[in-house]
Order: C-alpha cells, then sequence, then structure tokens
C-alpha cells in the first residue's frame, strides 16, 4: 500500500507540476493583486492597522483555491478523461489516487503560502513583525488544508460537467470571501455560525485561534473547531468511497 502510495504521489506531483495554469489562481493573481496595492498605497498594502488580519484573507484565498484547482477539479479532470477509472484498476483502490493527490497538494499549496510570504516581507518591512505567524500559519495548514478538502468533497459526487463545477466554484470562492470581508461587520456569534458552513470562515476562525491572534482563545473556541473538522473529516470521507469512476461526458 504505501509503495503504491509513493509511487502514485511521484506521479500526481509531475501532473500539478506540469499544470503550470493552477500556480496563476492561487499564487500569481494574490501576488499581483498584493503587488498593485502596495503600488497605489505608498508601500502600505496592509494600511497601518490589522497587518494579521489581512494576511489572512490572503491565506484563505491562496488555500481554498489551491484546494478546489489543485485537488477537486484534477480529480474532476481525471474522472471525466477516464484516467481515474485507469488508475483505480491500476492501483486497486481510487482511496490511494485521493490521499496521494492530497499530499502532493498539501506540499503545492504550502510553498505557495511561503512564496506569498517571501513577497509580503520583501515590499512591507512592517511585516517583518509577523514572522512568527507565517511559520505558525505554515504549520497549521498541514492540519487545516485537509479540513478544508473535507468541506469542499461535496464536488466529487455532483453529477454535472467540469464547466458547470467550474461556475459552482467560482461562486463558492466569491461568497466564501465575501462573508468574512471586514466591512460586513457581522456579529461575534454569526461569524461563529458562519465557520460551520463556510470554509474560508472557518480558515479565519482556525488561524486566529491556532495563532492567538486575538489573545482571547476560549475551551468553547477550541471545542466548536474541533467539533466542525472532525464532521467534514468525517463527511468529506463519504465522497472519496462513493465518488463514480465513470465520465459524465464520456460514456467510455
Amino acid at each position: 500500500m504505501w509503495r503504491k502510495l509513493n509511487i502514485l504521489s511521484r506521479f500526481e506531483l509531475r501532473q500539478t507540476w506540469d499544470d503550470k495554469m493552477v500556480l496563476f489562481y492561487t499564487l500569481i493573481a494574490p501576488v499581483v493583486f498584493f503587488v498593485i496595492t502596495d503600488l497605489s498605497s505608498n508601500g502600505h498594502p496592509f494600511g497601518v492597522h490589522d497587518l494579521a488580519s489581512q494576511l489572512l484573507a490572503y491565506w484563505v484565498y491562496i488555500v481554498l483555491v489551491g484546494v478546489l484547482n489543485g485537488f477537486q477539479f484534477t480529480l474532476i479532470g481525471m474522472r471525466e478523461s477516464n484516467f481515474l477509472k485507469m488508475f483505480t484498476v491500476i492501483a486497486g483502490d481510487k482511496r490511494l489516487i485521493f490521499f496521494s493527490n492530497l499530499i502532493v497538494q498539501v506540499l503545492f499549496i504550502e510553498v505557495e503560502v511561503f512564496f506569498f510570504d517571501l513577497v509580503v516581507l520583501g515590499l512591507n518591512p512592517a511585516s517583518l513583525t509577523l514572522l512568527p505567524m507565517m511559520a505558525g500559519g505554515l504549520l497549521l495548514n498541514v492540519i487545516l488544508i485537509p479540513i478544508v478538502v473535507g468541506f469542499t468533497n461535496f464536488l466529487l459526487i455532483l453529477p454535472l460537467r467540469v464547466n458547470l463545477v467550474s461556475l459552482i466554484t467560482a461562486g463558492y470562492i466569491f461568497v466564501g470571501m465575501f462573508l468574512i470581508s471586514p466591512g460586513l461587520g457581522l456579529a461575534p456569534w454569526i461569524n461563529e455560525v458562519l465557520a460551520a458552513f463556510n470554509p474560508c470562515s472557518y480558515m479565519i476562525q482556525f488561524y486566529s485561534v491556532g495563532l492567538d491572534i486575538l489573545r482571547r482563545v476560549t475551551l468553547l473556541h477550541v471545542g466548536l473547531l474541533t467539533g466542525v473538522a472532525v464532521f467534514y473529516l468525517l463527511i468529506g470521507y463519504y465522497p472519496v468511497r462513493h465518488m463514480k469512476l465513470q465520465s459524465n461526458t464520456n460514456r467510455y
């Protein structure tokens, strides 16, 4: 089993590296936006307050888009091209394909967050105070990325074509990011509720508690985040076992 997982992970690594378009959405786009913000604000892209909370929003975007484009779309694309069926026959278990892809995407997303942090440090000297937070964020991502995968695994069992799934995920990202916008001024209890349904809200809460940004971590906070994580990890395993191997567009 471990030998097969190792071989599949190497294959997924090559596949992910060959698909450079994923990097545009997960790394190049946020970097370009950050650089434009930096230039238009005279070197103060985060303003003068809440540097940490604004950096979290970039991390949330990179992780969510990385999971959707690099992980879910990869599996859906493999299914539609019938590669998923072929590799399942070879590997003997489609779960191995799922877990090998997960390992690779965790690695890639970590590298993307790391490079984005380097850009932030290079362009905004004030962010040097966030170095411990950046290091902690990279460690938390190892736990957080599989949880976000659990949030989004429902896409694997939708009987929809790739183009329609793309539209759904675009709306999913937009709504998720909109709900964590500081300008909304939502009540704290609403943010707690959203953490159970919105992966973006959950990630903000997870980073805030894990990095103790708000300086008021409570047992209730930790219990809520742990409960939501366990729920989505369990629920997210269902699509892995029951996702179709047959393409929705190609019946051969």
